[in-house]
């Protein structure tokens, strides 16, 4: 199993390089285009969760992702000092996006995207740190 680390400010500034290393990173699993850009945006909406809602764009505080890429397999952790719980729903449900979508609501739509693209979306703490971790079964080209 490879294991890769990345972290980075708690700047939205980062967001466009976080897509890109993380891009960087799938480009060697030959994955198809659409699963790629799917696991990209995921992972993009967990870490624009942390830094915004989280860690209110403090850029003193760190994001750190970890890839752990192997046998098919593809996980990454999202980890955070911030304050960012996110509230017990159905995530996995269409009527989430569509209630949302109905009510005409801004934003909202990040972490069923995110249930809805990866096989596994788990949030923890563990020693004073946030955990986001995302977990896919990867179908290669």
């Amino acid at each position: 199993m490879k294991k890769i680390e990345y972290t980075t400010s708690c700047s939205k500034d980062r967001l466009a390089e976080i897509r890109t290393f993380v891009a960087g990173q799938l480009e060697q699993l030959h994955l198809s285009e659409v699963e790629k850009n799917q696991i990209i945006l995921a992972v993009d909406e967990a870490c624009a969760n942390a830094i915004i809602h989280g860690n209110k764009c403090d850029d003193s505080k760190n994001l750190k992702l970890l890839l752990e890429i192997g046998n098919n397999n593809l996980k990454v952790e999202i980890s955070d000092v911030g304050n960012f719980r996110p509230h017990e729903m159905n995530w996995t449900s269409r009527e989430a996006i569509s209630d949302s979508v109905r009510n005409h609501r801004r934003g909202g739509l990040g972490l069923p995207l995110m249930h809805r693209i990866m096989d596994k979306v788990q949030f923890y703490s563990k020693d004073k740190v946030n955990v986001c971790s995302l977990s896919k079964r990867l179908k290669k080209d």
